[in-house]
């Protein structure tokens, strides 16, 4: 008995240490906070916004356009590469009418995978939930869930059950590339998607149950609110080695100056929250600093 015992804790304790997570912020960056991959956008046309979000928290989010995916590659990792996952997302689409797709699984190859259809969940081609959940431009909570032993997938809004799937035929795990694409239609349909904006994705290599759905909707507030040090470091500067121009985006309204290295002041200014343009057409070639948020960037102009 006592040998049972020890070997049913020795596999409980296995699958505690096994669960693990890759949380998506989009605080100016594609970038996990650890040791997951980083995301990769289909274009170059994705923006930082600072927006009011539902859930009574400002923070910035990752505005996309209309057929730019964000691919999530696991082919180094492996997180979930059994078939068992929760991908947690808080986003918002433009229109919502017709199919929209959500999820990709197969590198863009096909046609199935997970979907808006008209404001419901859907996963294309097998189920649709009986209520529209989904509004156009409104940021919602959206949960999927799959075990690869029972193949039971759920479908999340907010802390509901959209609906439930058995996915036998294994549709809904990624195939050999091992890519999942988010936002971006396969290329034989290429044209059932939209742009939106994000604020996190958060994919784990365990299947949640509905208590453990609901807990992580009704933390919305506080998952959404980013801590002051982080903060801090996502002041963004760039282009860098710069032309023209460079690029500054700040979280909240500061000022700033630019020195060259000799100490002298070049320019003093104000920046506003979220995305700002200095102008560097008028300063020669060579090595800057600017002092903004607390911190010292080095800059140099080409």
């Amino acid at each position: 008995m006592k040998k049972r015992l020890l070997l049913l804790l020795a596999m409980f304790c296995s699958i505690l240490t096994s669960a693990q997570s890759y949380r998506y912020n989009f605080f100016y960056g594609l970038g996990e906070k650890g040791s997951g991959p980083t995301l990769v956008s289909q274009c170059t046309t994705g923006a930082y916004k600072i927006e009011a979000l539902p859930v009574g928290t400002n923070r910035v989010v990752y505005d996309f356009e209309k057929g730019c995916g964000l691919v999530f590659n696991d082919s180094l990792t492996n997180l979930i590469s059994s078939g068992t996952y929760t991908i947690e997302m808080y986003f918002k689409l433009d229109t919502v009418s017709g199919y929209k797709k959500i999820i990709d699984f197969n590198n863009l190859s096909g046609d199935h995978g997970f979907y808006n259809f008209d404001g419901k969940l859907n996963l294309y081609p097998n189920f649709t939930s009986t209520d529209s959940f989904i509004g156009a431009g409104t940021y919602q909570y959206v949960a999927i869930t799959r075990n690869s032993s029972t193949k039971q997938m759920y479908l999340y809004h907010n802390n509901k059950v959209a609906g439930s799937y058995v996915d036998n035929s294994d549709q809904y795990k990624y195939g050999v590339n091992k890519k999942l694409i988010f936002f971006r239609d396969d290329n034989g349909t290429s044209g059932e998607h939209t742009g939106g904006a994000v604020g996190f994705i958060l994919i784990s290599n365990s299947a949640l149950d509905s208590n453990a759905i609901k807990g992580n909707y009704s933390s919305l507030s506080s998952t959404l609110n980013i801590p002051v040090a982080e903060t801090e470091a996502a002041v963004k500067v760039y282009p860098n080695p710069a032309n023209d121009y460079i690029t500054i985006l700040v979280p909240q309204n500061t000022g700033y100056v630019l020195r060259a290295v000799t100490g002298t002041i070049i320019r003093v200014g104000q920046l506003a929250e979220g995305s700002n343009d200095i102008s560097l057409r008028n300063v020669p070639a060579g090595m800057y600093f600017i002092k903004l948020a607390g911190k010292t960037y080095k800059i140099l102009k080409q």
